[in-house]
């Protein structure tokens, strides 16, 4: 029997952060509609655009865009508990949020190569690393971009 390409679980576990000891979920990638991973994805260009800013609106409006995103991926906290995160700790509810997306994404993006045949495992393929038949060495330079660009590019970051 082969091993299947996709795992996908409908039970949907969401992940737990602790606020001042209290537990607070955060949404589970696979509970996202359609609309929302598009307007997160809007958010995510947008938080890149201005993060290369040294602008003091851009930083306002940079600062807004957090808390829109962590107030959006955390689940069940009051509002009281909220106003006390600093723009740090909504930055890094934010990034916990994408590091679940990528992950996902990158499970995706192998069984897209195994489903393909490329023969490459998925950490050459995330690296831009290509297999050459009958070639022993690469003649190009260093591909440009790799992993991280192409996770940004899947996540509408570019």
């Amino acid at each position: 029997m082969t091993e299947p390409l996709l795992n996908l679980d409908t039970l949907i576990v969401r992940p737990v952060v602790v606020i001042d000891g209290a537990r607070y979920e955060i949404l589970n990638a696979d509970e996202l509609s359609v609309l929302d991973s598009h307007r997160m994805g809007v958010w995510g260009r947008r938080i890149d655009a201005l993060s290369a800013s040294d602008d003091a609106d851009d930083a306002a409006e940079l600062a807004k865009l957090y808390d829109q995103l962590a107030r959006a991926v955390l689940v069940g906290v009051p509002d009281n508990v909220f106003a006390k995160l600093s723009g740090a700790q909504q930055i890094a509810v934010a990034d916990v949020f994408s590091g679940l997306l990528m992950r996902n994404k990158l499970g995706v993006a192998g069984a897209m190569a195994t489903a393909m045949g490329t023969g490459q495992g998925l950490a050459d393929l995330l690296t831009g690393v290509r297999e050459l038949p009958g070639s022993s060495a690469s003649t190009a330079g260093r591909p440009n971009g790799g992993w991280r660009k192409r996770l940004a590019r899947w996540f509408g970051l570019i």
